[in-house]
């Protein structure tokens, strides 16, 4: 038996790196079974009745209060607020947690034993105490560190954990990876976040320390969306079906409690003290200083109202029975208009098979303006991924598709206001503050529509895994995206270009305003870039 030490609530940060890398571990597995036959590992499971968000009344919450005049002002459409800045995007969750009257439902692919994991639990506690339902539902693939405070949370009369797509061995996950590859290589990659069922939140935040400024390793530049109206409304359906889907497991049936010394009166203590630590403190200072979320709730903040279009995978997805016109890029795709001055597209991860680079080299050839921001070697953290974009970049520069790659560390001028108080206040090191990758998934087209969601523009997430989105018909914020591109690329990522021996080079402008050209990939040695080569011509790309 583990003692319960192993399952305290402890201030790491690397967990996000370790487990997301499956990626790698993947293709690996991939490699070494391809043709061995299937063995279905998944648990059997008790019938489980089936719970909808609507069943509660939420109509008489403040919340409620707050939102359905506006609702009823703008009758079948949507107002959202982008949540670019990460402090801001902490506060709108942690204040609607504490805003929560009746219920919260909470879809990640990964939630990590870290300070932001840790406030945040002792937020759902206190909610939960407070007699608001909490529905949780986990990817299963990043939850083994995890898995004991997941069983400890479910002994809370308030709080249901469940865990999707589970391993069944959950000491030696290879072994599944082994006799059941083609299931466990598809996850439920969706965030999604909903209030009383009033507010829901998606984008591709997890509740991790990377994503809010404070890791000491690294920070993800991210964007989330929060949204009333339709648009929510599409989203707690989506939740619905994936907590009453046969793939989603109650905790309590996967995780053996023999396994995990921690029980919920010790996660409750050791989360208060969490919670009173002056560093933790401190930081939650700064995240909710600005009380932008707060103005909001008074109204002061004023919502922009459109049109809108949840696209999303259904739950069959997982099981390689979804039909194509139900996946989240082909509804994408029937709903996106036709550009006819730019497309602006942002992905952490971007593969975009010989198909996608036929569409973005046509419109070019449209006189259509077509820039991808990525990130580049150094600043991806599944560097595996950059072997198969890597394929594509000459193709798409010869054909006039502007290429720009993220800076691992910007100067230091360019660096997050907050960063020198967050290390200070926080006790973050300015080392960790100072590196950066990309995990924005974003499209803009033209004055006109602006995607946001989990989806990234790479087969993995076309394919294999769950994701969920929203495209907006806001020409202000389409423009809004353009131009803070417009401003920003210089600062924040390498531009590529042809030489005149039709070599890639990478140019950057530094803070002198001077242009610095590399001949050679930056962040890369030589081995790397030979294996990544190498790597790339495996038939596994599907795989990404």
């Amino acid at each position: 038996m583990a003692n319960a030490s192993s399952d305290q609530i402890y201030l790491q940060s690397s967990g996000f790196i370790r487990t997301h890398r499956y990626k790698a571990g993947i293709l690996l597995s991939c490699s070494l079974v391809l043709g061995l036959p299937a063995c279905s590992t998944l648990p059997k499971q008790t019938e489980q009745p089936s719970q909808m968000a609507f069943e509660t009344d939420t109509s008489q919450t403040s919340l409620a209060q707050i939102i359905e005049p506006l609702r009823e002002q703008n009758i079948g459409l949507t107002g959202y607020r982008v949540l670019y800045d990460p402090l801001e995007a902490l506060a709108a969750r942690m204040q609607l947690i504490h805003k929560a009257e009746r219920s919260l439902d909470l879809q990640y692919y990964i939630w990590d034993n870290d300070r932001i994991g840790a406030l945040a639990l002792h937020a759902i506690i206190q909610a939960a105490d407070r007699g608001v339902k909490v529905r949780l539902l986990m990817d299963d693939n990043n939850a083994k560190k995890m898995e004991g405070i997941y069983l400890a949370l479910n002994q809370h009369q308030n709080i249901d954990v469940k865990l999707y797509n589970p391993y069944r061995f959950r000491k030696y996950r290879a072994m599944d990876m082994v006799l059941d590859l083609k299931r466990i290589n598809r996850r439920m990659h969706n965030k999604s976040f909903i209030a009383d069922n009033q507010i829901a939140l998606i984008g591709g935040r997890n509740m991790s320390n990377q994503y809010y400024n404070v890791s000491e390793n690294y920070q993800f530049s991210d964007v989330d969306v929060m949204l009333v109206g339709a648009a929510s409304d599409e989203i707690i359906h989506s939740f619905d079906e994936y907590w009453n889907d046969d793939y989603a497991y109650p905790v309590q049936e996967i995780v053996n409690p023999h396994h995990h010394g921690l029980r919920f009166p010790s996660l409750r203590q050791q989360l208060e003290a969490h919670s009173q630590d002056p560093a933790t403190k401190n930081y939650l200072d700064l995240a909710n200083r600005s009380l932008a979320f707060d103005q909001w709730l008074e109204q002061k903040i004023q919502l922009d109202w459109v049109e809108a279009e949840v696209v999303k995978d259904p739950p069959s997805k997982i099981k390689a029975k979804a039909k194509t016109e139900e996946h989240l890029n082909f509804q994408l795709l029937q709903h996106l208009e036709k550009p006819e001055q730019s497309v602006d597209i942002v992905s952490a991860y971007f593969v975009p098979e010989k198909t996608g680079a036929d569409r973005l080299k046509k419109l070019v050839n449209e006189n259509i303006k077509v820039r991808v921001l990525t990130n580049s070697f150094k600043a991806n953290d599944v560097s595996v991924v950059h072997a198969f974009y890597a394929k594509y970049r000459k193709d798409l520069l010869e054909n006039d598709v502007q290429l720009y790659e993220f800076l691992a560390a910007p100067d230091s001028h360019n660096l997050n206001v907050n960063t020198e108080e967050i290390a200070k206040k926080a006790k973050v090191s300015l080392k960790g503050l100072s590196r950066s990758s990309l995990h924005a998934k974003l499209m803009a087209l033209d004055q006109k529509q602006v995607f946001i969601g989990s989806f990234n523009f790479d087969p993995r997430s076309a394919y294999l895994n769950t994701e969920i989105g929203v495209l907006l018909n806001s020409p202000a914020l389409a423009k809004a995206v353009h131009e803070t591109m417009d401003q920003n690329l210089s600062k924040y990522a390498y531009k590529l270009v042809l030489d005149a021996n039709q070599n890639i080079n990478w140019k950057i402008r530094k803070a002198n305003g001077e242009i610095k050209t590399f001949s050679k990939e930056p962040g890369i040695k030589w081995y790397q870039k030979t294996g990544l080569k190498l790597l790339s011509w495996l038939p596994i790309e599907g795989f990404m």
